[in-house]
């Protein structure tokens, strides 16, 4: 768990900049929370913890990915990085467990092509 942290506010920062929608993007959006969930669980599933920590995390999980989904369905399906930002999350929701733990070094294509749009668009936008 404590390696999967690192992760949601990757994906927060990127849904955050307001250059997201519903639909297309908030099921990717979904998809990347349920990948990250399950990375989540299966990293601490050979570990000795209590039942109550078990118990704390899905909700913990669950906050994160609703907030995720919040952020994204705020922005029109027609704005020019909508498609880019689905395409950002499918890539990340296409990694490993091990990719996704250490998701600040691990930069997709898809992702640093979001990225650069999004660094124009916030130029252009100042």
């Amino acid at each position: 768990m404590r390696n999967a942290i690192p992760v949601l506010p990757a994906i927060l920062v990127l849904t955050m900049g307001g250059y997201s929608s519903a639909d297309e993007l908030s099921d990717a959006a979904q998809g990347l929370c349920d990948t990250i969930r399950t990375c989540a669980l299966e990293a601490v599933a050979g570990q000795d913890l209590t039942d109550e920590l078990r118990e704390k995390m899905t909700p913990t999980l669950d906050n994160a990915c609703d907030s995720m989904r919040n952020q994204v369905q705020a922005v029109p399906i027609d704005h020019k990085l909508y498609q880019p930002a689905v395409g950002c999350l499918r890539s990340m929701e296409s990694l490993t467990c091990p990719q996704l733990h250490n998701a600040g070094e691990v930069k997709t294509p898809e992702c640093m092509e979001y990225d650069r749009l999004a660094k124009e668009v916030n130029a252009a936008n100042p």
